[in-house]
């Protein structure tokens, strides 16, 4: 079973609940991860800032960041935090509204969590392509 949650951190969630749990479960369903329990924390630049500088020594500003917290050979638990302020800045840079990219940022971080990488700019053109199809894929589905 796939269990997910969402937290927005001094607000209403910016999505709806459901719609985030839909797009998690789409990609570890579609990468047949069966088990497994995630919560997206929609939150600002200063906690992803910090987390970033705790758990990867890297000082900068980042949209997404995703952690595994489970043991190897256990179901997957994992949190994805997101920055509603970064998502703001992209979709103004991108001319995405900010909903579509807080879709494609849970995306990414939810293909991050089945192993995907962006380190390089291949990955990170195949990772856009991932978003992109899954972004596809919702966009098709009647509401």
């Amino acid at each position: 079973m796939i269990s997910v949650g969402v937290e927005a951190q001094g607000d209403e969630p910016p999505l709806p609940p459901a719609e985030v749990e839909d797009l998690v479960r789409a990609v570890f369903s579609d990468r047949d991860t069966s088990a497994a329990q995630a919560t997206v924390i929609f939150t600002g630049d200063e906690q992803l800032r910090q987390l970033k500088k705790t758990y990867l020594n890297i000082d900068a500003y980042t949209d997404v960041i995703a952690f595994e917290l489970n043991e190897p050979g256990e179901p997957l638990e994992a949190e994805i935090y997101i920055s509603v302020d970064r998502a703001r800045e992209n979709c103004a840079a991108y001319g995405e509204t900010l909903e579509q990219e807080l879709r494609r940022l849970v995306i990414h971080g939810s293909l991050h969590l089945m192993g995907e990488s962006d380190a390089t700019p291949a990955e990170q053109a195949a990772m856009r392509r991932l978003e992109e199809g899954y972004l596809d894929a919702v966009r098709r589905e009647p509401t």
